[in-house]
């Protein structure tokens, strides 16, 4: 089951190209506040250097008398915060204004003509003051006057505020909005996933046609290999009601034959014709056993492991066992069962068991099929081309050429006599080599039938391992 947990990949891509627009607008939030306060200051500073040189031209005017009260609330009600000052004369000579007056840090200097700016405290408030030198030809006021102008901060502050509250609201909108477009671009580019995970929720066991529909780019090779497993399902599912309705059919006449021998036995009219009715269902429960051994074999092998998940193992050594094992029965045949190998071992990527089980059956049917009384089984392994090779060569009456691939299908057998065979042996083999990358097929042969089994060789990296 998928994590219902995990965020989902709407979400994520929000996040992610979102997430980056907050940061920056903080950023800019920051900037536009030191902004806005360099901007208040500046303009308030211009307008307090311009107040200075009015009141250096007032008092020159008024030769030091108070500056009249209608420009002193004139040049307040222009900035909007109180307004004082401080005049003194060459020399230092007090001429007009405050005594109090907030002095200038320790260390600063009054350059001539040159406005200086500073912050201090007066009467315990935050103001903002500026020093200015002009030089002045008066008879009362000769040589360099010096004129100290200072005001609260509360209106530059607020303006500060203000500007920088305009600033972060306009950014919060133009955020907003970008993430409501993204939001919504977001929906509209993944609309093809919305579609492609309806068309998919529409297949089933009985509806696993390939997905058809437009998509980007980016989801072409996840549609391609959704596509891949819908085609192998199908083909699982294909194989797995073949081998149902195969077994159904094979099982269906053994089983019927089983009845009618035990419903003989119950109503046999002698012991002797009771044991042979017994004798004959222990002979058929033994091929229904057979049967049902190699139809849940056959099935393993069409659905075992791929040859690249399973370990190396050794065609020689596993034909040598196999061959030891039937021993018994070729002797009892009058058989000259032999094994011709090769130097060294034949490595091959298979499953020992299901390799093991293809050769038994080669030897099995050649042994009951290819091999009269007196004849001979020769066990023949080779290289190849890269490819490990067994030859199961009999001496029998062989199959006939237009036989050679019918007699790898399921349930077909060369002989209508009723010899116990399934006619599912060559096609285990079959299927079991080629579940390891390697084949069976019959060889053509003047004498007899030659069943070739083929395997690719595991590479050296393999052997040495």
């Amino acid at each position: 089951m998928p994590d219902g947990r995990a965020l989902s990949l709407r979400t994520r891509l929000f996040v992610l190209i979102v997430v980056p627009q907050l940061v920056l607008a903080v950023l800019a939030s920051v900037v536009l506040h030191w902004m806005a306060r360099d901007m208040s200051r500046n303009l308030y500073d211009d307008t307090l250097k311009v107040v200075a040189h009015a009141v250096a031209r007032e008092v020159m005017v008024t030769k030091g008398d108070l500056i009249a009260e209608s420009l002193l609330t004139s040049l307040e009600g222009a900035i909007g915060d109180p307004l004082f000052y401080q005049v003194h004369a060459a020399g230092g000579r007090f001429i007009v204004g405050r005594t109090d007056a907030p002095p200038m840090p320790a260390g600063r200097e009054y350059p001539e003509a040159v406005p200086v700016f500073y912050n201090a405290v007066y009467n315990g408030a935050p103001v903002r003051a500026v020093v200015l030198r002009e030089y002045i030809t008066d008879p009362e006021l000769d040589g360099w006057t010096t004129v100290r102008v200072w005001q609260t901060v509360t209106r530059r502050e607020a303006l500060t505020l203000q500007m920088m509250g305009q600033a972060a609201a306009v950014v919060a909108l133009m955020v907003a909005s970008g993430a409501a477009l993204v939001w919504f671009g977001i929906n509209r580019g993944l609309s093809p996933l919305t579609d492609l995970r309806n068309a998919v929720a529409l297949r089933n066991s009985h509806e696993l046609r390939p997905i058809r529909r437009r998509v980007p780019r980016e989801v072409v090779p996840l549609v391609a290999t959704i596509n891949s497993l819908f085609q192998r399902l199908s083909l699982e599912l294909d194989r797995r009601r073949a081998f149902i309705s195969n077994a159904a059919h094979q099982l269906r006449n053994p089983v019927a034959a089983i009845q009618a021998q035990a419903d003989s036995a119950l109503n046999a009219r002698s012991d002797a014709d009771r044991q042979q009715r017994l004798t004959d269902l222990q002979e058929l429960t033994r091929r229904l056993s057979r049967l049902t051994q190699q139809l849940l074999r056959l099935d393993a092998a069409s659905d075992g492991p791929d040859a690249q998940s399973c370990a190396p193992v050794d065609l020689a050594q596993i034909v040598a066992e196999v061959a030891r094992r039937h021993v018994p029965a070729a002797l009892r045949r009058d058989v000259d069962l032999s094994l011709d190998g090769v130097e060294g071992p034949l490595p091959v990527a298979a499953n020992a068991v299901l390799l093991e089980e293809a050769v038994d059956n080669l030897i099995d049917n050649a042994l009951k099929y290819g091999t009269p009384p007196g004849s001979a089984l020769s066990l023949e392994l080779s290289r190849a081309r890269g490819m490990a090779v067994l030859r199961v060569r009999d001496r029998g009456v062989g199959i006939p050429r237009e036989m050679h691939e019918a007699v790898f299908d399921r349930f077909f057998r060369v002989s209508t006599a009723d010899d116990g065979g399934s006619g599912l042996g060559l096609p285990i083999v079959r299927t079991i080599a080629r579940r390891a990358g390697g084949d069976a097929r019959v060889e053509p042969s003047a004498q007899g039938c030659v069943i070739l089994l083929t395997l690719p060789l595991v590479q050296s990296d393999e052997k040495t391992s």
